[in-house]
């Protein structure tokens, strides 16, 4: 019988050198850190951040375009325009100048900045840029958005005029930074590639299922990563094909079409909580990660400055767990488990879902999953309970809440529910982990203070 897939990867995210890492890398992130007396400023702006992310999943959830790889590449911008503008208003940071080649920050020359006010027309402003395309009453909704927190605090009125110029500014600068990563800039408008031909052979991907759609992204592994390093983690191969019982791909087959034969409740339960992949109706699997920050958020009291940190480090980790995992995918182009069950294994067969429009291996729900639980784990502790409402009004599945005692075993479970679902193999699971964790360790080890950048 098999063991269940989250016992089986309990020891995958928990290794002494891991912990030493993060205990080590723990000071840089403040850890635990409670707001105690901070300032109206930083509250303000501390509130206006999580507002502002959550609009953001409002417009990636109804946009057209919107799909996990084109999600993660616009929160690492937006969070990066929102740490761009705060910089007056955080004497001890640096700019991410540091990090990005090619970007250029705009200096703040005035002795006085509202840091609510540059933050909030940073976000307003970068939101604008990446949803052209969406609905019109969710753009109505920025404006009110801006405007409700353009009221908030009180300072002068040149003093306020200034910071909105400066966090506009902030967001153009960094916005056309976005547009220089010409294969990613305006992804939303480029998602199924026509042109794109998947190499023939056997256990190739090719589109199929009952609605076939042409290769999503095909050339997503050539946008930028943020982490530059990030590069060095590549892609390991997957278990080579086999068409014969009792090998290794084969029994990787049996086992998913296997548990689908006995699928438990619970089991069925967890692989639609976590499938978000349904375009128009829930988030996207990267943005759901942005929706479980927002929960944890709300939860705690840590300070502004490692809020910021929180979304910019995750937004970067998505982005970039997305393009190694996109390098994988086209480069290996391994077949989805339909294809292979209904040859070799049970003809007629379907998983829960239709699989999705582009190659199996590695999980970008896996390496999604596990890299933002590498920094939420780091900022906010190891044993964090929190209860997931992601889909508390969702009538087409089981959307009821559920608990966990660390962001890791979310994380490991997101990755077990594509098994559950059937459109993954475990190999495409453990894979995505191992890049995952692999991209939020390389994220934390960035260095954003001024004392601490000889690290770099």
């Amino acid at each position: 019988m098999t063991l269940p897939f989250y016992i089986l990867n309990q020891g995958l995210l928990r290794t002494p050198r891991v912990i030493a890492v993060l205990l080590c890398l723990c000071g840089v992130f403040q850890c635990g850190e409670i707001n105690q007396g901070e300032s109206e400023e930083h509250q303000i702006a501390r509130e206006l951040v999580q507002e502002w992310n959550r609009m953001a999943l409002e417009l990636e959830r109804f946009t057209p375009g919107y799909r996990p790889p084109i999600t993660s590449r616009m929160f690492a911008y937006l969070g990066m325009a929102a740490y761009e503008a705060s910089l007056p208003g955080m004497p001890d940071y640096v700019s991410l100048e540091w990090y990005c080649d090619g970007y250029k920050a705009p200096g703040f020359t005035e002795k006085n900045y509202w840091l609510p006010a540059g933050l909030n027309a940073a976000y307003a402003e970068s939101l604008r840029f990446f949803f052209p395309e969406a609905p019109v009453g969710l753009k109505k909704s920025i404006d009110q958005l801006e405007e409700k927190w353009s009221q908030q605090g009180k300072t002068t009125a040149d003093v306020l005029k200034k910071s909105i110029a400066f966090g506009r500014e902030s967001a153009r600068a960094v916005m056309q930074w976005s547009a220089t990563d010409s294969p990613g800039h305006q992804g939303y408008l480029y998602n199924y590639d026509r042109n794109y031909h998947p190499p023939v052979g056997a256990g190739k991907w090719k589109p199929g299922g009952e609605h076939p759609m042409p290769a999503l992204l095909p050339y997503w592994g050539k946008i930028r990563r943020f982490a530059t390093w990030t590069d060095t983690i590549g892609v390991l191969p997957p278990i080579s094909y086999d068409t014969i019982p009792g090998s290794s791909y084969h029994t990787e087959a049996l086992e998913v079409f296997t548990i689908s034969q006995n699928l438990s409740k619970e089991s069925h339960w967890i692989a639609e909580f976590w499938s978000d992949d349904i375009e128009g109706l829930t988030l996207t699997p990267s943005g759901r990660w942005i929706k479980i920050t927002n929960q944890a958020m709300e939860k705690t009291d840590v300070p502004f400055t490692v809020v910021l940190e929180t979304y910019l480090m995750i937004g970067w980790a998505l982005n970039d767990a997305a393009v190694t995992c996109w390098i994988g995918k086209y480069g290996h182009n391994v077949q989805r488990p339909e294809d292979y069950i209904n040859d070799n294994i049970h003809p007629g067969w379907k998983p829960l879902h239709d699989s999705p429009s582009f190659p199996a291996y590695p999980s970008g729900h896996s390496a999604f999953g596990a890299a933002a639980a590498e920094i939420l784990t780091s900022q906010l502790g190891e044993n964090f309970s929190i209860t997931d409402r992601t889909h508390i009004r969702r009538q087409e599945f089981a959307g009821k809440p559920r608990t966990y005692n660390g962001f890791r075993e979310m994380a490991l479970e997101n990755a077990a529910s594509r098994l559950y679902l059937g459109v993954h193999f475990r190999m495409d699971c453990t894979e995505g982990l191992r890049i995952g964790k692999k991209v939020g360790q390389n994220m934390l080890s960035i260095r954003l203070k001024k004392d601490e950048l000889a690290v770099k």
